[in-house]
C-alpha cells in the first residue's frame, strides 16, 4: 500500500450569487430576536470570511486584526445581463473589534441623542461597493506608498513592491471605510442601534443599482437582523439643489421617509412639531402671491410659473402643487427619452382621460378662433400660448375652455394640408404656436411639453427663487418674505432622521417554547452622571428559572457593552422574595420589563473609559437657541464660563473663521462682565488674542477618533 504524505487539497466550493431584489428574504431572521445574535447567525448563513493576507499568520494569530470582513455574493438582475443593467454586486460586513480600534467613541451618537450609551464592543459596517470600482470582483484598498490598487489578502504592492506590515494593513482597512464612493455604508452598534451613512445612486456613480433599489434592500436587512433604530444624516443633493428641502416641500417628508424615516433630532433646538410647521408653511404659499396687478411686465418667474399653469391639466394653487407638476414632467420626459420619440398624439390621449365638461362644439369653436389668429401673423412667426389665448378672447368668453383647447392643438392637421406645429421656447419660458406645411413636419414638431434640459434649468431656477433661503428674497413678496425664508432655513436645519424598527416588533416571541424577557440594568457603585443602558431583550426557554434569567442577563449586558464585560447580576429587585429555583413563567408575563441589579468587579477605568459614546469630554451646551446638547452644528465655547454655543447664534457666519477669544453674552453683560475682557453688551464680538477658545468641530475628533464617520456625505 502506498501512502501519500502530502495533505489533501480543500475542494473548492461554488459560491452562489442570490438575487439581489428579494434577498434577504423576509421572515429569514424570525419574529423576535436581538441584533447581536440575527448578525451572527446571518453571516454564519451567507457569507464567507475573506482571507487574511499572510502577514496576520502564524505569528499573529494571537493578535488577529481589528476588522473582519465577512462577503455575500449578490446578483441584480437576471444573469448574464450585463447590457440590460444587471450585474454582480458585493455585499461586505466589516466586523470592527471597538476595543482595538482607532475609533472608539461614536460621533453620529453624539449628535442623535445616544451620547449616553455605553460604548459597544462590536461595530458591524454594511458595505457595497461601487460596481465601477471592483477589481476582478474583489476588494480593493490601495498601496500607502503609490496608491497602486491592492486586492484583499495580498500585503504586497505589484508596482513599487512595497511589504505593508500589520498596521498599514489596518490603514488600509480603515481606509476603506472612508471611501466616499461606496454605494452603500452603514454602521450598527451591537446594540441594534445603527447609522444610515450613505447612499449613492445613478447619480452617485453606480451601474446598476438605483437609490431606490439600494434603500429598499437595506431596509429588508434591517428587519431581517433586527435592528432596533437607524438614523441618518440627510445631506443629499438632487442636481445642486438640497435634496432634504426639494423632497419636503413636494412629498411632505425627505426622500428617506419612503422607507418610514421621520424627524429625529434639529439643529438649533427645533423640534419636530416646528419642522413639520415649516413644511406646510412653505410649501403651501400661494402661487397668486408672486403675480402683482401693478407690474405691466411679467418677469421671469411670473412667466415661469405661468408656463406649468399652462401645461397643467389641473390648477395649480400652491408651491407644492408648482414642484409636484415639474417632477411629475421630468419622470414622464426621462421615461420618454429611455423608450421611445413621443408621438403627435401622445397630449390627447392624456387629455382625453381629464374629465371634460365642454361639448365638441365647444372645443371645435375654441380651435377656429386659434386658428383664425395664427393663419393672419406672418408665416413662420410663433405665437406665444398667452398671445393666442388672448387673441381667440374676442370670440370663447371662457378662459378655461381655451386652455384646455391650447393643450390639444399641437399637431392638428388641416384641410389645405398645414399643421400646427408647438414648441417650449426656454428662453421665455412660453409654449408657442405656428402653422407650417405637412411636408415639412419633423418628428417632434407636435411635441408638447419642455425637454429634459428645460425642466431641470426651471427647476433649478424655481428653486433659487421660490425655496433656497440664501437666494430667495429678492423675489419674495413682502407679505410672506419673512415668513418664508424662516420656513426654508428651519427645513435646511433639520438633517438628522431616524426609523424606529423595534416599534413594529412583536412583544411576544411567537415560539410558545420561549419567555421574552425585556431587562433593564442597574448598576450598585455607579459612578456620578451614570446613565443606564437601553432595556435588552433575553430569550429564554418556557422551563427557566430565575437563576438562569440571571445568568442571561448577564451574558447580554457583557456581550454588548464593553464597560459591563465584567459585570455580574446579583438581585432581581422586583421579586426580593423569590428562590433563584422559581419558574421565570411564574413570576413575569409576556415581554414583561424586569430590573437586574448588579456590580461590574475589577478595574474600575473600563467603567469611565467606556462609560459614554460621547468619550471623555465633559462639557455644557446652552445656546440662545434653547440647545442643551451637541446637535453636530458648529459651536464656540466662552473663555470665562466655558459654557458652548453655536457660531451662528453668536452672530459669527459658517463662512468665517472661529475668534481666537470668544466671550458669550451673559459673561460680557455689565452685570456679570466688569473687568472681565470689556466685552459690554456686544455678545459674540471678536477679543483679544487667545489660544484658549476652540471651536468644537476642531475637538469633536480628538478624543479615541471620535466621529471618523460622522462627516460622511449621503447622495441618494
Amino acid at each position: 500500500m502506498v501512502v501519500n504524505s502530502r495533505p489533501l487539497k480543500r475542494a473548492r466550493t461554488r459560491v452562489e450569487a442570490r438575487d439581489f431584489a428579494g434577498f434577504p428574504p423576509a421572515g429569514d431572521g424570525g419574529a423576535a430576536g436581538t441584533f447581536r445574535e440575527a448578525v451572527r447567525g446571518f453571516l454564519a448563513r451567507y457569507a464567507r470570511l475573506l482571507p487574511l493576507p499572510s502577514i496576520f499568520s502564524p505569528a499573529a494569530a494571537a493578535a488577529p486584526p481589528h476588522l473582519l470582513t465577512w462577503r455575500v455574493s449578490l446578483r441584480v438582475g437576471e444573469e448574464g445581463d450585463e447590457e440590460g443593467g444587471g450585474g454582480a454586486v458585493e455585499l461586505n460586513v466589516v466586523e470592527e473589534d471597538v476595543l482595538r480600534s482607532r475609533s472608539v467613541y461614536c460621533d453620529q451618537c453624539r449628535v442623535v441623542g445616544w451620547s449616553g450609551h455605553p460604548v459597544c464592543g462590536k461595530r458591524y459596517h454594511f458595505i457595497i461597493e461601487n460596481d465601477n470600482n471592483q477589481v476582478c470582483g474583489k476588494r480593493h484598498s490601495c498601496c500607502l506608498r503609490c496608491g497602486t490598487p491592492t486586492v484583499a489578502g495580498e500585503s504586497r504592492c505589484l508596482l513599487c513592491n512595497f511589504d505593508m506590515d500589520g498596521e498599514e494593513l489596518e490603514e488600509c482597512g480603515y481606509m476603506h471605510l472612508d471611501d466616499n464612493t461606496h454605494l452603500l455604508h452603514a454602521v450598527v452598534h451591537a446594540n441594534g442601534y445603527g447609522h444610515l451613512l450613505r447612499v449613492n445612486g445613478r447619480e452617485g456613480g453606480s451601474r446598476c443599482l438605483t437609490g431606490r433599489d439600494i434603500m429598499s434592500f437595506w431596509d429588508r436587512l434591517c428587519k431581517v437582523l433586527h435592528v432596533r433604530k437607524v438614523t441618518v444624516m440627510d445631506i443629499s443633493k438632487k442636481h445642486g439643489m438640497e435634496y432634504r428641502l426639494l423632497h419636503a416641500i413636494t412629498s411632505g417628508h425627505p426622500w428617506y421617509g419612503e422607507w418610514g424615516y421621520k424627524f429625529g433630532a434639529g439643529s438649533f433646538a427645533l423640534t419636530s412639531d416646528t419642522y413639520q410647521e415649516a413644511v406646510d408653511t412653505l410649501s403651501g404659499i400661494q402661487l397668486a402671491l408672486y403675480f402683482s396687478h401693478r407690474q405691466p411686465i411679467r418677469t421671469p418667474l411670473q412667466n415661469t410659473i405661468a408656463l406649468y399653469w399652462a401645461l397643467s391639466d389641473r390648477q395649480l394653487v400652491t408651491v407644492r402643487d408648482l414642484f409636484r407638476f415639474i417632477m411629475h414632467l421630468l419622470h414622464q420626459a426621462r421615461k420618454k427619452n429611455e423608450t421611445s420619440k413621443p408621438t403627435t398624439d401622445e397630449h390627447k390621449e392624456v387629455a382625453s382621460n381629464v374629465l371634460c365638461k365642454w361639448t365638441k362644439e365647444d372645443i371645435d369653436r375654441a380651435e377656429t378662433a386659434m386658428l383664425k389668429v395664427l393663419r393672419v401673423v406672418q408665416p413662420g412667426q410663433w405665437v406665444s400660448w398667452r398671445a393666442l389665448r388672448g387673441a381667440a378672447s374676442k370670440a370663447v368668453d371662457s378662459q378655461e375652455l381655451l386652455d384646455y383647447s391650447l393643450r390639444g392643438l399641437g399637431g392638428k392637421l388641416m384641410d389645405d394640408g398645414h399643421f400646427i406645429a408647438v414648441r417650449c421656447n426656454a428662453e421665455t419660458s412660453a409654449i408657442e404656436y405656428r402653422l407650417e406645411d405637412n411636408s415639412n413636419q419633423s418628428v417632434d414638431a407636435a411635441a408638447f411639453g419642455p425637454s429634459v434640459d428645460h425642466l431641470l434649468h426651471d427647476l433649478k431656477f424655481l428653486y433659487n427663487a421660490l425655496l433656497n433661503p440664501e437666494t430667495m428674497l429678492a423675489s419674495q413678496p413682502e407679505v410672506i418674505g419673512a415668513s418664508s425664508h424662516s420656513a426654508a432655513a428651519k427645513i435646511l436645519d433639520c438633517k438628522q432622521f431616524i426609523k424606529h424598527y423595534d416599534q413594529h416588533t412583536p412583544r411576544a416571541p411567537l415560539n410558545p417554547f420561549l419567555l421574552s424577557v425585556r431587562c433593564s440594568i442597574e448598576l450598585l457603585d455607579h459612578p456620578k452622571d451614570y446613565t443606564a443602558p437601553p432595556v435588552e431583550l433575553v430569550l429564554l426557554p418556557a422551563s427557566a428559572t430565575l437563576a438562569e434569567l440571571k445568568i442571561q442577563a448577564t451574558r447580554a449586558f457583557q456581550e454588548t457593552y464593553l464597560m459591563f464585560q465584567s459585570y455580574q447580576v446579583e438581585q432581581l429587585p422586583d421579586f426580593p422574595n423569590f428562590s433563584d429555583t422559581t419558574l421565570v413563567k411564574h413570576v413575569l408575563g409576556s415581554s414583561q420589563l424586569v430590573r437586574v441589579r448588579g456590580r461590574c468587579t475589577g478595574d474600575n477605568r473600563r467603567i469611565v473609559q467606556f462609560r459614554m459614546e460621547r468619550g471623555l469630554e465633559n462639557w455644557t451646551v446652552d445656546c440662545t437657541c434653547g440647545a442643551k446638547d451637541d446637535d453636530g452644528e458648529r459651536m464656540l465655547a466662552c473663555d470665562v464660563c466655558g459654557v458652548w454655543q453655536h457660531t451662528r447664534c453668536s452672530g459669527i457666519s459658517d463662512f468665517d473663521d472661529v475668534p481666537e477669544k470668544f466671550i458669550c453674552r451673559k459673561c460680557a453683560s455689565p452685570r456679570r462682565g466688569k473687568g472681565r475682557g470689556g466685552g459690554g453688551g456686544n455678545g459674540g464680538s471678536r477679543m483679544d488674542v487667545s489660544a484658549a477658545g476652540r471651536c468644537k468641530d476642531e475637538i469633536g475628533s480628538s478624543v479615541g477618533g471620535a466621529g471618523k464617520f460622522g462627516r460622511m456625505a449621503t447622495v441618494g
